[in-house]
Formats: C-alpha cells, sequence, structure tokens
C-alpha cells in the first residue's frame, strides 16, 4: 500500500496476505505547506524502517479528485504496505520517536514533540485496511515523484465480481500492457475501514496509463465473460486520480 512491485507502489503485491494501509487525508484550510513539511520529515523515519525489513513501503499521493463521495474529499493518500499480517501487528510496537532522533540528528524530546504535532494539519483521516488480490506491470515499473494513477471504487454485486477481475479483467490489463497502452492496474480487496470511512465501495482498483492507444480488440468468448463482470459490480463513475508526491521502498 515493499519491493512492492516491485511489488506495488501503492498498495500491492500478489500475496493476498499482504496488506496495504490507505489513509485519506482532509487537511485544514490553509494547511498544506504544514502538511509536506511534516511528511518530509516522516519519509526519513519510513525510509529507515523500511531499511530493516520491517515494512515493505511508504507513499503519498495529492489526490486529483472527480466527483466527491461525501462533503469532505481527500487531499492526500497516504500507503502504508505490509509483507504480512505479522510484519504489520509487529509495527505498531515501533519507537518512532527513537527512529527520528537518530534519523535526524535531533533529541528524544523533539522527535516526539515533531510526532505528536502530526495530525495537527489535518481535519479527518479516512482509513481503509487494503487485501492485495492481483496485479499486472511492466516489468521494469519504477514509480517516480510526479506518477498519475487513477482510481476505480467497485461495489461487488455478487460473489463471482473477483473472479472476473482475476481471471478476465487482469488478462485485459496485461494484454493492454504488453502493447504499451498500460502501465499498471492493481486490485485490493477492503477488509476493515475505520468509523467516519466511506461504505459505497468494497474494492478498489487502481490503474495507470501507458504511451500509447490501446487497439486490444476481444474474440466473441472474451467479449461475453467482459460483459458478465462488467454486471458483477458497479462502478461508482468519476471517482478521481492521483499523483505521487514521496516515495520509500
Amino acid at each position: 500500500m515493499k519491493k512492492l512491485l516491485l511489488i506495488l507502489f501503492i498498495p500491492f503485491i500478489v500475496n493476498a496476505q499482504q496488506i496495504s494501509v490507505m489513509d485519506a487525508v482532509v487537511l485544514k484550510e490553509g494547511s498544506d505547506a504544514e502538511y509536506m513539511e511534516i511528511e518530509e520529515f516522516w519519509s526519513k523515519i519510513h525510509a529507515d524502517i523500511i531499511s530493516q525489513g520491517k515494512k515493505m513501503q511508504w507513499s503519498i499521493w495529492k489526490t486529483l479528485p472527480g466527483d466527491p463521495l461525501g462533503e469532505k474529499p481527500a487531499d492526500y493518500m497516504i500507503f502504508n504496505s505490509y509483507e504480512s499480517q505479522e510484519q504489520y501487528d509487529a509495527s505498531q510496537d515501533i519507537d518512532y520517536a527513537a527512529i527520528a532522533q537518530r534519523v535526524h540528528g535531533i533529541s528524544r524530546k523533539k522527535a516526539q514533540k515533531m510526532i505528536d504535532s502530526s495530525f495537527d494539519p489535518r481535519d479527518a483521516t479516512r482509513s481503509y485496511t487494503l487485501s492485495i488480490q492481483a496485479q499486472a506491470a511492466v516489468a521494469d515499473f519504477n514509480p517516480t515523484p510526479g506518477l498519475i494513477c487513477s482510481i476505480s471504487l467497485m461495489q461487488e454485486k455478487n460473489d463471482d465480481y473477483e473472479s472476473f477481475e482475476k481471471e478476465v479483467f487482469k488478462d485485459q490489463f496485461q494484454k493492454a500492457i504488453d502493447i504499451g497502452a498500460q502501465t499498471f492496474w492493481g486490485f485490493t480487496r477492503v477488509e476493515e475501514r475505520s468509523e467516519n470511512a466511506y461504505t459505497q465501495f468494497s474494492h478498489i482498483c487502481f490503474n495507470i496509463g501507458g504511451e500509447n492507444e490501446n487497439t486490444v480488440e476481444n474474440d466473441f468468448k472474451t467479449q461475453k465473460l467482459v460483459d458478465l463482470g462488467m454486471q458483477s459490480r458497479e462502478m461508482i463513475p468519476n471517482t478521481g486520480s492521483m499523483e505521487l508526491i514521496l516515495f520509500e521502498n
């Protein structure tokens, strides 16, 4: 949510036991600069934790919203990704102040003060725990700041939905990747969410386009499967995209 992709850069790896926690951050008005200063502070802490093998990946994305689902659309998305439930559980015991003291060369008192004030610029944070179900990507995928990723929110309508994504739509995206029309596709299931989180969707897909036009054409059988797959879920229209700002893996 790391050799996350390599296997991921957001939340994705192919083992469903791998977890990505996605935080949708709503900022207080005029606090963008303060927020980014705090995340720059945290980036070195996360890099150190990742180097110790206690986390797979961390990234910050600035949202480019479409039609908001609620009154307070997120300004930023944070992904923390873990290789297993055990690694995630162990992360709850990390001494962040000690790491901040070491990587920033500051006193423990100042480190703890910075950590305690981390949520000051935020008006709200909606959290989602995602399990990685499937993905497809170019072999040399290497996410860098400025990368744009679209977000697709789906609500499953029947028990066949996930099978259609993993056994039909994944092949469609892989074909697009093979001709340079797509760079990345990731399919995740929402396992848990905070009390204030949106509930209109059960799954999230992440898509990064390529440079070429998608000229893939389906044969009759494949198109029928695609049509059935489309009927197995409801997609929330125009949910926007996000731009990669900070990335550690």
